[in-house]
Protein backbone atom coordinates (compact mmCIF):
# COMPACT_ATOMS: atom_id res chain seq x y z
CA UNK A 1 0.00 0.00 0.00
CA UNK A 2 2.87 2.11 0.89
CA UNK A 3 4.44 1.52 -3.01
CA UNK A 4 0.65 2.59 -4.26
CA UNK A 5 0.56 5.73 -2.08
CA UNK A 6 4.50 6.50 -3.22
CA UNK A 7 3.40 6.30 -7.03
CA UNK A 8 0.04 8.37 -6.63
CA UNK A 9 2.14 11.17 -5.24
CA UNK A 10 4.94 10.73 -7.63
CA UNK A 11 2.49 10.93 -10.66
CA UNK A 12 0.12 13.75 -9.61
CA UNK A 13 3.39 15.72 -8.56
CA UNK A 14 4.34 15.48 -12.47
CA UNK A 15 0.24 16.29 -13.63
CA UNK A 16 -0.55 19.84 -14.39
CA UNK A 17 -3.99 21.57 -14.20
CA UNK A 18 -5.38 19.83 -17.50
CA UNK A 19 -4.78 16.52 -16.33
CA UNK A 20 -6.64 17.28 -13.21
CA UNK A 21 -9.07 18.61 -14.91
CA UNK A 22 -9.64 15.42 -17.35
CA UNK A 23 -8.77 13.06 -13.86
CA UNK A 24 -11.87 14.86 -12.15
CA UNK A 25 -14.50 14.80 -14.88
CA UNK A 26 -13.82 11.23 -15.07
CA UNK A 27 -15.23 10.99 -11.75
CA UNK A 28 -17.62 13.03 -12.27
CA UNK A 29 -18.76 10.69 -15.22
CA UNK A 30 -18.54 7.89 -12.83
CA UNK A 31 -20.69 9.65 -10.09
CA UNK A 32 -23.21 10.19 -12.35
CA UNK A 33 -23.33 6.93 -13.99
CA UNK A 34 -23.71 5.40 -9.98
CA UNK A 35 -26.54 7.95 -9.51
CA UNK A 36 -28.44 7.14 -12.29
CA UNK A 37 -28.57 3.38 -10.71
CA UNK A 38 -29.71 4.31 -7.13
CA UNK A 39 -33.50 2.99 -6.82
CA UNK A 40 -36.49 5.91 -6.60
CA UNK A 41 -36.76 5.52 -3.33
CA UNK A 42 -33.48 5.91 -2.10
CA UNK A 43 -32.80 9.31 -4.22
CA UNK A 44 -33.50 11.37 -1.32
CA UNK A 45 -30.92 10.07 1.49
CA UNK A 46 -28.17 9.74 -1.36
CA UNK A 47 -28.66 12.97 -3.04
CA UNK A 48 -28.53 14.80 0.67
CA UNK A 49 -25.39 13.02 1.56
CA UNK A 50 -23.91 13.69 -1.97
CA UNK A 51 -24.65 17.47 -1.37
CA UNK A 52 -23.38 17.64 2.08
CA UNK A 53 -19.92 15.46 0.81
CA UNK A 54 -20.20 18.14 -2.00
CA UNK A 55 -20.05 21.01 0.20
CA UNK A 56 -17.74 19.99 2.53
CA UNK A 57 -14.89 19.36 0.05
CA UNK A 58 -16.14 22.53 -2.01
CA UNK A 59 -15.75 24.91 0.68
CA UNK A 60 -12.20 23.09 1.83
CA UNK A 61 -11.21 23.53 -1.31
CA UNK A 62 -11.94 26.48 -1.69
CA UNK A 63 -10.06 27.99 1.84
CA UNK A 64 -7.46 26.24 0.93
CA UNK A 65 -7.56 27.81 -2.64
CA UNK A 66 -7.97 31.33 -1.09
CA UNK A 67 -5.29 31.05 1.71
CA UNK A 68 -2.75 30.17 -1.15
CA UNK A 69 -3.81 33.35 -3.00
CA UNK A 70 -3.45 35.33 -0.23
CA UNK A 71 0.44 34.49 0.51
CA UNK A 72 1.28 34.63 -3.00
CA UNK A 73 2.20 37.99 -4.25
CA UNK A 74 2.22 37.60 -7.89
CA UNK A 75 5.21 39.55 -9.44
CA UNK A 76 7.71 38.65 -11.61
CA UNK A 77 9.41 36.61 -9.32
CA UNK A 78 7.77 33.19 -11.73
CA UNK A 79 9.38 34.27 -14.57
CA UNK A 80 12.12 32.21 -13.81
CA UNK A 81 9.59 28.77 -13.83
CA UNK A 82 10.46 26.74 -16.90
CA UNK A 83 7.98 24.19 -15.91
CA UNK A 84 4.86 26.54 -15.34
CA UNK A 85 2.04 25.45 -12.96
CA UNK A 86 3.10 22.55 -10.52
CA UNK A 87 1.60 21.15 -7.58
CA UNK A 88 2.39 20.80 -4.37
CA UNK A 89 1.11 18.05 -2.26
CA UNK A 90 1.48 17.65 1.66
CA UNK A 91 1.61 14.30 3.43
CA UNK A 92 1.89 13.11 6.77
CA UNK A 93 4.64 10.84 7.75
CA UNK A 94 2.70 7.93 9.07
Amino acid sequence: MKKLAAFLNDYVLECDWKDMALIKTCVCAFGVMLGLTVKKERKKPVMLLSSLIFLVTACLTAVRFVLELSEDDFEDDHEDDEEGFVMRIVAEDE
